[in-house]
């Protein structure tokens, strides 16, 4: 036994990561359906966008970038499939960096094609502002006067149908961000909090026990976590198969999970019975 802990201990290290790909591998070629328990942030969230206008626009608030592509994308995604399927235009806006402003076009040009929405009519890129503090206090009184061109084509807003009318945020019927930051406090404050416009957030795994206590205060209307936030959102959408993007990646990554579990226990046993044999055998 003592000799186990001490092959456990000195498993090289390249073996382990050869294992993991060959997991990963296997989840993505041979999915598996796993159960998926739907969590009331995924399912609030839903609802508050059933329930948005649709006489009124949405706000689509990025802050991602490639770092955090694999879950703040498909979020993405996810969202902009229900506001479309529910007829509701959006504009994209991006803060935290400029890079998100090409990310969030790039998978918007994407997936409005399966809905056959016009930019510029049915849908706009705003751009991206470096100040998110005072463009935020300046959007409360005059969204024309921050945001004078769009992004893609470089023309003056008030040349698209889609801008004609929006003059404060009072105009948008609905703010969802996904954002791997602490960006959601400023929404939060200035936007949620002074013009009571609801306020939804897409957000990465790791930032979730900061969170809660905006969801339970109900600043925020809804929340999705991470990936398993979007499979669920997917779920919630009763989307086919084929677009079920994070779905599908859920396998992979509960298998991977399982498999780190499993080499902390064998890791920890190895040091347990390393440490009972030096004890013994001082």
């Amino acid at each position: 036994m003592n000799d186990f802990g001490t092959r456990m201990m000195a498993i090289d290290r390249r073996i382990l990561y050869a294992l993991l790909l060959a997991i990963i591998l296997f989840g993505l070629l041979v999915p598996i359906n796993l159960p998926l328990t739907m969590a009331d942030p995924a399912k609030n969230l839903f609802a508050a966008i059933e329930a948005a206008p649709v006489d009124k626009m949405a706000f689509v608030s990025t802050a991602w970038t490639n770092s955090t592509r694999g879950e703040n994308a498909p979020q993405m995604a996810v969202l902009l499939r229900h506001l479309m399927q529910r007829k509701i235009k959006f504009a994209l806006i991006q803060f935290g960096n400029p890079e998100a402003a090409v990310l969030a076009q790039l998978l918007a040009e994407d997936v409005t094609k399966e809905f056959d929405y016009k930019y510029g009519t049915d849908w706009i890129n705003m751009g991206f502002r470096q100040d998110m503090l005072g463009t935020l206090k300046a959007m409360r009184v005059d969204i024309p006067a921050v945001y004078r061109d769009d992004f893609f084509e470089r023309k003056p807003l008030s040349t698209f149908p889609i801008t004609s009318g929006l003059k404060t945020i009072k105009d948008v019927g609905i703010v969802v961000e996904v954002a791997p930051s602490g960006t959601y406090k400023y929404w939060i404050q200035l936007i949620q909090g002074g013009d009571k416009v609801p306020y939804g957030l897409a957000a990465t795994s790791v930032m979730v026990p900061e969170l809660y206590p905006y969801l339970d205060s109900g600043q925020m209307v809804g929340m999705l976590f991470g990936l398993k936030g979007a499979a669920e959102y997917e779920s919630l959408l009763n989307l086919p198969a084929d677009k079920r993007q994070s779905t599908r990646f859920l396998s992979p990554l509960s298998l991977s999970l399982i498999y780190l579990f499993l080499l902390i226990f064998i890791g920890n046993l190895g040091m347990y019975l390393s440490r009972r044999r030096a004890e013994v055998n001082p």
